[in-house]
C-alpha cells in the first residue's frame, strides 16, 4: 500500500496517459467534510502500482541503491524470513524516480487541491507491506506524527496495490471522528497486557469502539483520502498470500 500526507508539491511532468484531472462531485466533497474520508475507485492506474510494487520488492531484496529510503523490519516476523517477507515498510519515497509516478500522479493532485486547496506539498510518502501474521496497527490520528498546522490543510492519500479486505488486515475508520480532538497516543497494550512497540495508538479506549469501525475493502488503484484526525486502524493478516 502506498500512502502519503500532503501539506503542499509541484506538479512535474507524467505520462501522457494518465489523465490530467479529476473533478470531484458535490455529493463527494459533502461526504469527505462529514466523514472525514473519501474512497475513490481505481484512481491510480495498472502501470504506476506494478512500478512501485517491483521498486519495493527490489529494495526489500537489496537489488537496487535505495538512496535515502528507510527499511523498517517486521519485528514480530517469523525467523528466517528475508527480503520483503520481512519487511513491514520503507520510507521517505519522495525523491525516488520510480515512487514519484504516484506522488505526481496529475488525478492524485487533482483531487488533494480540491480537499485541501492549491499549492501543495508532499510531506511524507511510504509503501507499507503486511505479510501473513502481522498484526494489527491499533486506532490513531495521523496528526499525532505531524508537527505542522492547521489540521484542515492537511490530507492523506492511501491507495491499495493489492487487492485488501478484513482477512488480510485492511483499513478501517471512523467516520466523522476528524471533529474529535488529537487523543493521547503512546504504545497500546495487547489482550495480554504486553506493550505494542511497533505503533503508537489512541489510549483512549472509547475512541474507536469496535460496532463504530468501518472496514475499506479496496481493489488496487482504489484510493482513500482522509482527514488527520480520523480516528483509523487497520486489523491482522490472517491470510497466506502476501498483502502490499
Amino acid at each position: 500500500m502506498c500512502i502519503l500526507p500532503f501539506h503542499a508539491l509541484e506538479r512535474k511532468n507524467v505520462s501522457a496517459n494518465v489523465p490530467q484531472t479529476y473533478k470531484l462531485s458535490e455529493e463527494q466533497l459533502t461526504f469527505y467534510k462529514d466523514n472525514g474520508y473519501l474512497v475513490i475507485k481505481g484512481l491510480i492506474e495498472f502501470t504506476t502500482l506494478y512500478a512501485c510494487k517491483q521498486r519495493f520488492i527490489q529494495i526489500s531484496k537489496g537489488l537496487i541503491d535505495r538512496g535515502f529510503i528507510t527499511i523498517t523490519k517486521n519485528p514480530f516476523s517469523k525467523p528466517g524470513l528475508t527480503g520483503e517477507d520481512a519487511i513491514n515498510k520503507i520510507q521517505e519515497l519522495l525523491y525516488d524516480d520510480v515512487f514519484s509516478g504516484y506522488s505526481e500522479n496529475p488525478q492524485l493532485l487533482d483531487v488533494v487541491s480540491q480537499l485541501i486547496g492549491p499549492n501543495i506539498m508532499g510531506v511524507h510518502y511510504m509503501f507499507i507491506n503486511k505479510p501473513p501474521g502481522t498484526g494489527v496497527h491499533p486506532p490513531h490520528q495521523d496528526l499525532h506524527y505531524f508537527p505542522f498546522r492547521p489540521a484542515d490543510r492537511i490530507v492523506a492519500a492511501w491507495t491499495a496495490v493489492d487487492h485488501v479486505s478484513e482477512e488480510n488486515g485492511c483499513l478501517y475508520v471512523i467516520p466523522g471522528s476528524h471533529r474529535s480532538p488529537l487523543y493521547e497516543h503512546d504504545y497500546p497494550r495487547d489482550e495480554e497486557g504486553k506493550l505494542m512497540k511497533l505503533y503508537h495508538g489512541i489510549l483512549d479506549p472509547k475512541a474507536a469502539p469496535e460496532n463504530a469501525r468501518v472496514p475499506l475493502a479496496m481493489a488496487p488503484g482504489d484510493t482513500v483520502f482522509f482527514h488527520p484526525l480520523l480516528v483509523h486502524g487497520s486489523g491482522p493478516n490472517t491470510s497466506k498470500v502476501l498483502l502490499r
